[in-house]
């Protein structure tokens, strides 16, 4: 094979050849052996194309060559074709494209004259076009990631590589998607995001060529994302505690978790809104001062990659605060002269102490409080009234942690004006 039938597949030559087909030649006639047969020097095939070189033809008649060729696909595949026609006979080249990669394809050639006689075509040529460029030569992923998935490759070494064609596919499935091109050949990394957890996928790349021409695929990446921190057992949120309530759970994974986030709500199926971020530890204190509160508590782990476990599967737990003693009752008021003694019962074994509240009436719209504490009987007297003002007791029961009880009956109180 010469070296003029090498340069044929450069782009100036590969003009000049389409320029001598007129691409849809007529049916020959008939075959006129007398005509001279076309005398082939070889031929060169690409991915997608097949170049052919013939001696010059130097037999006046002549006006073209008539090219034949199968369809690999049809029905019968070893039938050939009329497909093209050379329309000049001083033309001694011809490029077939457009075909398969890796695809074996038989061609034949005869001369024409200008009835469209045909000389005796030539013998069968068998041309297998070349594969697929190859892909990558080494495609990876690095370490599991939370909700991404980092892939690596060496730079294909193909110059007419410009760039690639990223796939994926979600747990097996059939079917490949592609979700990225990648310019540049001598890129090699890429971070696929907004992955679902504990999930697997997998990749493959494809080399694109500055004619478009993709390669075969690399070999197949699996990933694997990173999951969710499991659930917390052992859930359990103290009963009738002084002024708080505390949680306590065990997990198993605690070694992947960075940090706990603690939810409460007043309902078991209510919203439950963040309170607490416990770094250490698998214990928690929520210092709730009000007495007879109930609460539902959820807590998750957090890993380091801040991936938070699943909120609405975790089983709530509730917790309560101490409840508050019992009123006193039968308060009861006795006055004389500007003193009044007040005397109650006592309804609750935890009282330890009274609180009396004096409300002073000031005028319609106002009036000023004032507690007397720490009063250990169920008995107070107390001298301080004024005549022409009105006022009204009622009393507390507190007990050893300080909780108050709700307020006894009232009474009201009046001296009246010696004016």
């Amino acid at each position: 094979m010469n070296n003029y039938l090498m340069k044929i597949l450069s782009a100036t030559s590969i003009l000049v050849l389409l320029s001598a087909c007129n691409g849809s030649a007529p049916k020959p006639a008939k075959v006129d052996k007398s005509l001279p047969k076309v005398a082939l020097n070889g031929f060169l095939t690409d991915m997608t194309a097949a170049a052919f070189e013939w001696k010059p033809i130097t037999d006046a008649r002549v006006q073209g060559v008539y090219v034949y060729r199968n369809d690999p696909e049809s029905d019968t595949p070893n039938k050939l074709h009329n497909i093209d026609a050379v329309t000049n006979r001083n033309i001694t080249h011809y490029l077939n494209d457009e075909l398969k990669p890796e695809t074996l394809y038989y061609y034949s050639f005869a001369t024409y004259n200008e009835k469209g006689n045909t000389s005796l075509a030539t013998k069968k040529i068998a041309v297998k076009t070349k594969p697929l460029l190859a892909s990558v030569s080494f495609f990876s992923g690095a370490e599991p990631m939370a909700r991404a998935a980092k892939l690596i490759w060496r730079p294909h070494t193909n110059s007419a590589v410009v760039g690639y064609i990223l796939e994926r596919r979600t747990n097996g499935a059939e079917g490949w998607k592609k979700i990225k091109n990648i310019e540049g050949r001598l890129n090699a990394e890429y971070i696929d995001t907004k992955l679902k957890d504990s999930t697997r996928y997998e990749y493959r790349l494809r080399a694109v060529t500055y004619n478009d021409l993709i390669s075969k695929p690399s070999k197949v990446v699996a990933v694997l994302t990173k999951a969710l921190p499991t659930a917390v057992s052992q859930l359990r949120a103290t009963q009738g505690k002084p002024g708080y309530i505390e949680l306590s759970w065990q997990d198993a994974n605690r070694a992947n978790v960075a940090y706990y986030n603690i939810y409460r709500s007043s309902s078991k199926n209510g919203s439950y809104k963040l309170i607490a971020t416990k770094q250490k530890g698998m214990r928690y204190k929520d210092q709730v001062a009000e007495p007879s509160k109930r609460y539902f508590y959820k807590v998750v782990g957090v890993s380091k990659d801040h991936l938070e476990g699943e909120l609405k599967a975790v089983t709530p737990t509730v917790g309560t605060t101490l409840d508050a003693p019992r009123p006193p009752k039968n308060l009861v008021a006795m006055v004389e002269n500007a003193t009044v003694q007040l005397t109650w019962k006592s309804t609750d074994a935890r009282t330890v102490s009274f609180i009396v509240i004096k409300e002073t009436e000031k005028n319609f719209i106002s009036s000023e409080t004032k507690e007397f504490k720490n009063i250990k009987k169920s008995l107070m007297i107390d001298s301080s009234l004024k005549p022409g003002e009105s006022y009204t007791f009622s009393v507390v029961s507190v007990d050893k942690n300080g909780i108050r009880s709700a307020p006894s009956n009232s009474v009201h109180v009046k001296l009246e004006d010696k004016k």
